[in-house]
């Protein structure tokens, strides 16, 4: 698979709270998790845990807490607007929107979405283009604690087919586009979004997908991918709220302005935008699409996920300009190292660890190429209705701070360097 010799089979581990993985066959796993009296190939591991879940839900969207953060996201969000509520949240041209009004907007629809049933463990899509009327909506339901399937970009049917593949149970996009669903709306809520779009919330007539989303979860986001066939990832509110403090980022707060470097549909803009929500700094979008090709690329089939390397950029007072470079993957909230100036080499971000392993999952020494694997907050919870690429990807972490946590098996080779720098060497030899 990655050029090198790998087992074939592989023992199934789970912890107390039933959260399942693969580990190698003979040793010990990591503290937290149990030998399970089962053993074969990925797929096989994937057949047995969902006849072990009555609702087939294994390891990927399951209902475990994020061990990330003890405030919600929701509720760091509402206290960053609170202590400046007359600041502005986000602008875009001619258009300003203050932290209140911002709120104001999403505690209506969410009152909305709670009416109609919203709530934890359901599953809604937001399809659409205008990033302030998209922002509105995924924050909403957020607020009411379920997962919100994010399409934005592309063609208008597109992105309406693209959530409704995702099978929400209510779909919000603009009026114009639900003519692309697969199944006749049933409208349920309508109203004026931020830039005076006339917005639709529409049921599914079939149910939709039960316990894979994040059934008794806490309120997740996932940002579908515009490429068909690439799997979504799903990002926790409490993986996402490490956003908030020490994350890597340049500092923020009131005057900061913060300014996305791709569409509204990248993951790239979901995390700054959070970023600046998240510290009371003000979001500012282009007028216009910068036309680049949004998302990264993340698990599809047995193909490894791309690194993203991207720039983030924040304006001061006094025009200061703070930049930095990172580099990260969908399944690691699109972060895990810094750029150092003048070398190229990456240093991780805080509360992020990295180990480049050989086969065996042994450190490889300083100086050597293995597989780079990325563990700590940023971590995913795994991807949307793929519990056996979830199961291949996700490991049980040897080093984890907390009991039964996980590592990203990201599939890139790196170089190990000296400290915890490493170096991306370039896709595996197949």
């Amino acid at each position: 698979m990655f050029g090198r010799k790998e087992p074939r089979y592989f023992q199934l581990v789970a912890t107390e709270a039933r959260d399942f993985a693969v580990w190698p066959i003979g040793r010990r796993p990591p503290r937290g998790w149990r030998v399970v009296p089962f053993a074969g190939t990925i797929q096989a591991c994937g057949r047995h845990v969902a006849e072990l879940h009555s609702a087939g839900a294994a390891r990927a969207c399951d209902g475990r807490p994020s061990p990330m953060a003890p405030a919600t996201l929701v509720g760091l969000l509402r206290k960053a607007a609170g202590e400046q509520p007359d600041a502005p949240a986000l602008s875009v041209g001619d258009l300003r929107v203050s932290y209140q009004l911002l709120w104001e907007l999403v505690e209506d629809l969410a009152g909305r979405l709670t009416e109609s049933g919203v709530g934890p463990g359901e599953r809604v899509g937001v399809a659409g283009h205008a990033a302030p009327d998209l922002l509105v909506a995924a924050l909403a339901v957020l607020v009411t604690g379920a997962t919100c399937v994010l399409s934005a970009g592309g063609r208008p049917d597109g992105v309406v087919a693209a959530v409704a593949g995702a099978q929400p149970g209510l779909v919000l996009a603009p009026a114009g586009s639900v003519a692309a669903l697969p199944w006749s709306p049933m409208v349920l809520a309508r109203w004026e979004g931020v830039t005076g779009t006339a917005w639709q919330a529409c049921a599914a007539l079939e149910p939709a997908v039960a316990g894979t989303a994040g059934e008794h979860a806490e309120a997740s986001l996932v940002v579908l991918p515009p490429r068909p066939g690439v799997a979504g990832v799903v990002w926790r509110g409490g993986q996402l709220a490490w956003l908030a403090g020490d994350c890597g980022l340049p500092p923020l707060g009131g005057g900061a302005r913060l300014l996305p470097p791709a569409p509204p549909g990248a993951p790239e803009t979901a995390v700054v935008a959070l970023r600046a929500l998240l510290t009371g700094a003000e979001l500012v979008l282009p007028e216009r699409d910068p036309g680049r090709a949004a998302g990264a690329a993340a698990g599809r089939g047995r193909a490894a996920p791309a690194p993203v390397r991207w720039r983030l950029r924040a304006d001061r007072a006094g025009g200061a300009l703070d930049e930095v470079e990172v580099v990260g993957f969908a399944e690691t909230s699109m972060l895990c190292a810094a750029v150092v100036p003048g070398t190229g080499d990456l240093e991780p971000l805080p509360h992020v660890r990295r180990y480049v392993l050989d086969a065996q999952l042994g450190p490889v020494p300083t100086g050597e190429v293995g597989e780079l694997y990325v563990a700590g907050a940023p971590l995913a919870a795994g991807y949307l209705d793929q519990p056996e690429l979830t199961m291949s990807r996700f490991l049980p972490d040897p080093l984890g701070e907390v009991a039964g946590s996980l590592m990203f098996r990201t599939g890139n080779l790196a170089r190990r360097l000296s400290g915890h720098r490493f170096a991306l060497v370039g896709p595996p030899t197949p």
